[in-house]
């Protein structure tokens, strides 16, 4: 595990176990502790909560998860009491697919997962006052995620939604991804950070908007490097995927 502060703050909690580093983000607000998704299980999720609370104490936390796939929801389990915020469609890819994929993934269980359901949704936007906290539909990455803007740092915590070399495609709607970035790059933030990335800014947002939009719109798109042209041919083969199923 491990730990980089961002901002006055923030703490990006990173982990490797699925060969790729994997994010939780933590946000210590005035009011509230903000835990933006929640990795593999239990066992990862107490050690950030024994962390936690030696820098906040038993500060009441919010759980956010960006959307529903297992790498960023199986820690759910042990917040169940606590409020658990996500966008009304990823509570429902949850309830649709979450058992499978917990099989499907078992392997990367850490601690005994139990699949726990957002008890929060919302379908346009929260706002924590108090603590100046953002929470907004942001369709791409998949049709039910959401990002996070702590307004007091100007940090988006975009899930997902931003990954390099490029974002993998999981939904087929290219416009509304490519509209996602687009509205990124019009934030006042200075620090961006996807669920598989390091501490970056806006310059990956623009990478990731011209390669979206150059398969959008059935584009050459220029290889930059093997692990480039190796997630580019699983984006091509998705879509193509899709196409056969419509």
């Amino acid at each position: 595990m491990e730990i980089t502060k961002v901002g006055s703050r923030g703490e990006l909690f990173t982990f490797y176990d699925i060969g790729i580093a994997t994010n939780v983000y933590v946000i210590y607000g005035q009011r509230h502790v903000y835990i933006i998704d929640t990795y593999l299980g239990p066992e990862v999720m107490q050690r950030i909560n024994e962390h936690i609370e030696k820098v906040a104490g038993n500060k009441s936390k919010v759980i956010i998860n960006t959307h529903s796939h297992w790498d960023h929801i199986w820690g759910n389990c042990i917040y169940a009491s606590d409020l658990i915020i996500a966008y009304k469609r990823c509570r429902e890819l949850i309830e649709e697919e979450g058992l499978a994929e917990l099989e499907k993934y078992r392997q990367y269980e850490k601690g005994k997962v139990q699949i726990v359901y957002p008890n929060m949704t919302f379908t346009d936007k929260i706002y924590f006052e108090e603590d100046s906290i953002m929470l907004y539909y942001t369709p791409g990455h998949t049709d039910d995620c959401i990002s996070v803007i702590d307004k007091t740092d100007k940090v988006l915590y975009a899930g997902d939604n931003i990954e390099s070399p490029i974002p993998y495609l999981s939904s087929i709607h290219l416009d509304k991804y490519v509209d996602t970035l687009k509205e990124y790059l019009n934030k006042e933030v200075d620090i961006v950070i996807g669920g598989h990335t390091g501490i970056e800014d806006k310059r990956l947002v623009e990478e990731n908007l011209e390669y979206v939009s150059k398969v959008l719109k059935d584009e050459v798109i220029e290889i930059s490097s093997k692990e480039f042209e190796e997630n580019h041919k699983v984006n091509l083969d998705f879509i193509k995927n899709c196409t056969k199923a419509q």
